[in-house]
């Protein structure tokens, strides 16, 4: 959830984004989580949670004076000048996830505990998840993922 934070409140046209996605790929998250988060955050975003991000981003950037030897070094560092922090969507939108990334993960943590101790005993009983149980492709998937899930938790 955190990382929908992160790439729903930036543009994703850029090299942060990129770079974020390689984040989705690479590290060990909860990827469904992100996958279902993330378009609603874009519509916030498109919304207008993007002015938002803006403003922030032009604060930081633009409107506090102490910070400009920070962004100078920043934004003209080797690497970091190509994540595309000058702009004050990309800034804003990092800075806004930043903040709220601490509340959003304990909340995401505590709604997963409550979906797998209450929802989801329910919902694999429901009458839906057994007749899809019965399709053979829907079968051989389940066990190729319980496969997967089995030799990676032996590792």
């Amino acid at each position: 959830m955190v990382l929908a934070f992160f790439l729903g409140l930036i543009p994703l046209n850029g090299p942060m984004a990129i770079l974020l996605f390689i984040f989705f790929f690479v590290f060990k998250i909860n990827r469904l989580s992100t996958a279902l988060a993330l378009p609603v955050l874009k519509l916030f975003y498109m919304a207008g949670l993007w002015q938002l991000t803006d403003k922030i981003g032009g604060w930081l950037l633009i409107d506090m004076q102490g910070f400009e030897p920070f962004w100078a070094k920043v934004t003209h560092a080797p690497v970091l000048a190509l994540l595309d922090l000058n702009n004050t969507l990309v800034t804003g939108g990092l800075a806004l996830a930043i903040v709220l990334a601490v509340p959003v993960y304990f909340m995401a943590r505590a709604l997963s505990k409550t979906f797998k101790s209450k929802v989801y005993p329910r919902l694999k009983q429901s009458k839906l998840v057994k007749s899809l149980g019965k399709i053979t492709l829907v079968s051989k998937l389940a066990n190729f993922v319980n496969n997967v899930r089995s030799k990676v938790e032996v590792e």
